[in-house]
């Protein structure tokens, strides 16, 4: 694969991924960890639950870096290329997403020289990093803001107002300003240039520093808040330490705009997660799908939809056994995260038919006694690994909708300049086996070509472009074109 960005991901909630080295979190309790006001060790099977005053978010599994390097196989197994971890800064919570140190490790998950070795093992195994960055806010806990006095009583910005990080934050009268209005997260005034200089644009800003640590790029938690330009900003510094440099942002809208303003490489494409769910629980007809599909390639271009990542679930929302109850369905979901414009992320446990429903349900510990039962959805992950490694066309290729007899289905193709690459995927949301002539557009594609279904190796007739099928009920082909160049046979395809 030429370009690593359009490498499958998988995505890891490091407290519920994996304790290293046979430790537990009572041992690491023990050791000194979760000291910080209202955390608490729990034992690795307890299901998350919200409570009423968000004491859940203290709560601690205990999974740690070492963890996750234990269990790279397992990871590269479904043909996954980058591994996006939330962060893993020093924080007060077990999401940390409320940043304390930039520049710190969090304890609970290991060390700088840990976090070096899962860079070192998962490069020599081809798997790029990717941190998440959490730039818009901070934690309430943070040093620069201190409210809970972890550093002294009379330090940080909310105890002091004549401290250095005062306009750091945004002060008012009725006290300052928290993301989402949350005040445990206090949002960060980005346009102050001592701030900026701290995380992009210094020698050795947050940035640039973990990119020199080991990483390989950022997925930008709240993009949609940074705006284009500190995105822009983001992408540009990290590019001066590593010009290949992954950037991706959390943006849950439409993608047009950020493909052309905010320097990113893509967003995490929700957009397409309401379009392929819609379509399931058929409130959307396969024709406007279509056409939804269609438009957001035409506005946003095919190159930047290939760059960012299809999205099904994820630590934000429920997993795909909460939303979907049939796993004909799930699979389909997962058909289609695989085949349409994008690259396609797998969140940690997805593999094993975990289940788990709106935050922080959908943040169980990994449930790795399943791995001996097999399960068909990770067969089902491995296979759809290896048609998305083996075929450029569905990785890089263009996206084009293909005209059917039958308007039940939803035909597309994915496409390069080489025939051999050609893809024509077809999907049936309805129960029955239906029946239907696909009329391809494809000019090189010569009279006769059979097309092989990569799933069942079945093949299919084609005759002047038309392709007949029969596409069993909530399931889907895959087909690609046999075509031989022997010279001792005739062939059509002996100059294309």
């Amino acid at each position: 694969m030429d370009n690593w960005k359009m490498g499958i991901i998988y995505q890891i909630f490091p407290d519920r991924f994996k304790i290293g080295c046979n430790n537990t979190v009572f041992k690491e309790a023990k050791s000194g960890l979760y000291s910080l006001p209202g955390q608490v060790p729990v034992n690795w099977c307890t299901k998350p639950r919200r409570s009423k005053d968000g004491s859940h978010q203290y709560l601690f599994w205990g999974g740690d870096l070492r963890g996750i390097v234990e269990e790279l196989d397992h990871i590269k197994s479904l043909g996954t290329r980058i591994i996006y971890l939330t962060p893993i800064f020093f924080a007060r919570s077990n999401h940390k997403y409320d940043t304390i140190d930039y520049f710190q490790i969090d304890p609970a998950f290991g060390t700088l020289e840990d976090f070096r070795l899962l860079c070192d093992k998962a490069h020599s195994m081809g798997i790029k990093v990717v941190l998440d960055g959490v730039f818009n806010h901070v934690g309430d806990a943070s040093k620069w803001f201190n409210k809970h006095k972890i550093f002294g009583k009379d330090m940080g910005a909310y105890n002091k107002p004549e401290s250095e990080f005062r306009d750091f934050f945004y002060f008012n009268d009725n006290g300052y300003r928290g993301w989402m209005n949350a005040e445990t997260l206090p949002e960060l005034n980005l346009e102050n240039k001592k701030l900026q200089e701290i995380l992009f644009t210094g020698e050795n800003s947050v940035i640039k520093y973990w990119l020199k640590q080991g990483a390989d790029g950022w997925r930008l938690d709240c993009a949609f808040d940074l705006g284009y330009e500190f995105n822009q900003m983001v992408a540009n510094e990290a590019r001066k330490v590593k010009n290949d440099a992954l950037i991706i942002g959390e943006v849950w809208n439409y993608p047009k705009g950020w493909n052309v303003h905010s320097g990113l490489d893509g967003l995490m494409n929700y957009f397409f997660r309401t379009v392929i769910f819609d379509l399931l629980r058929g409130d959307l007809k396969p024709a406007i799908a279509a056409e939804i599909i269609e438009k957001s390639v035409k506005d946003c271009g095919i190159d930047y939809l290939n760059t960012c990542w299809n999205i099904l679930s994820s630590h934000d929302v429920p997993r795909l056994s909460s939303e979907l109850k049939d796993e004909r369905d799930i699979q389909l979901a997962i058909a289609l995260q695989f085949a349409l414009p994008g690259v396609p992320m797998i969140y940690y446990g997805e593999e094993l038919e975990m289940i788990g429903g709106v935050d922080p349900e959908n943040r169980g510990a990994m449930e790795w006694e399943k791995i001996n039962e097999r399960p068909s959805r990770l067969e089902f992950y491995t296979k759809m690994g290896k048609i998305w490694n083996d075929h450029k066309a569905i990785r890089e290729g263009n996206f084009e909708i293909q005209q059917t007899s039958n308007v039940e289905l939803f035909a597309f193709k994915r496409s390069t300049d080489l025939i051999d690459e050609l893809m024509v995927i077809i999907f049936n949301f309805t129960e029955k086996e239906q029946f239907t002539s696909v009329y391809i557009n494809e000019g090189l594609l010569m009279n006769g070509t059979p097309m092989i279904d990569i799933i069942s190796n079945e093949r299919f007739n084609t005759f002047t472009g038309k392709l007949e099928v029969k596409v069993p009920g909530r399931s889907f082909l895959i087909l690609t074109p046999e075509i031989s160049r022997t010279r001792e046979f005739y062939t059509p395809y002996k100059r294309v």
